[in-house]
């Protein structure tokens, strides 16, 4: 399992990787669909309102119902990038 250093395969032929870091389409993909959304964030910016000035529960399911419509959007452009 292990090599012993002097018996390493020689990798010099191997392509090398970028020195840029990879980034991550999603967040950006999120953030242009969220404008596609605006009755869910609606909602959900209303809860967090509601919930902060009440001071007791949560938005939850507003949060997952704003998600859902993101994704739904999001989803035909990631599977894009990835084809």
């Amino acid at each position: 399992f292990f090599c012993h250093p002097t018996q390493w395969p020689n990798t010099s032929n191997l392509p090398k990787m970028s020195e840029e870091e990879p980034v991550d389409p999603l967040p950006q993909i999120r953030k242009d669909c969220m404008k596609s959304c605006p009755a869910a964030k609606g909602d959900y910016e209303a809860c967090i309102k509601r919930i902060e000035e009440r001071g007791d529960g949560d938005c939850e399911a507003w949060y997952f119902d704003m998600l859902h419509c993101v994704d739904k959007c999001a989803a035909p452009k990631v599977s894009k990038l990835l084809k």
